[in-house]
């Protein structure tokens, strides 16, 4: 991985970053989800993370059904959506404390995708995601859509939940509501 944060001793072993004490340094909440080999996966990207960022908390491992664009077209009374037999995801979080910005912690993220398999040539099977959820205090748009903080975190569980269980102190950055009442309201 380049830049990473990780020490190495003599014999090449990792070691996770340690605390990040730049004054820049805010929270993130890092979504992860899997439906090939999912608790596996999700442990082996929160060591990678454990690597490059301060890794203040990781959330229980939930299982989720996935929801596929056919979900969402029936949730929008659009058509009838066919049914497809798609394995169900586990999903968790983390808490980091960085001072990169968005863009340096979503080339990261990707890189420990890729390192970890993920393909994206496939969406049905998905060996990792890793997304940013929450970068505290920001907004990021592109255009009117805003990515950070990400759209699922006020609408789907399996963002809202593991997020509150990592920091239900904190606030959405653009309506201001307590992770901890999100995942309340969706529960």
């Amino acid at each position: 991985m380049s830049g990473s944060g990780a020490t190495r001793s003599p014999q090449g072993r990792r070691f996770p970053r340690g605390r990040d004490t730049s004054p820049e340094a805010r929270l993130v909440v890092v979504g992860l989800g899997s439906n090939v080999d999912g608790p596996a996966k999700i442990d082996e990207a929160i060591t990678e993370i454990s690597f490059l960022y301060d890794l203040l908390a990781r959330s229980t491992r939930y299982v989720s059904p996935a929801v596929t664009a056919d979900d969402e077209r029936d949730e929008a009374g659009i058509g009838e959506g066919a049914s497809r037999e798609v394995e169900n995801y586990s999903n968790a979080a983390v808490l980091i404390r960085t001072a990169e910005d968005h863009d340096a912690i979503k080339a990261a993220l990707g890189e420990i995708e890729a390192q970890l398999g993920r393909d994206r040539s496939t969406p049905a099977s998905v060996t990792i995601d890793l997304d940013i959820l929450l970068i505290q205090d920001e907004v990021i748009r592109v255009g009117s859509r805003v990515l950070v903080p990400h759209p699922d975190l006020e609408t789907r569980r399996y963002a809202a939940i593991p997020s509150a269980e990592v920091a239900p102190f904190l606030r959405h950055s653009v309506t201001e509501v307590p992770l901890s009442d999100l995942a309340a309201a969706l529960a």
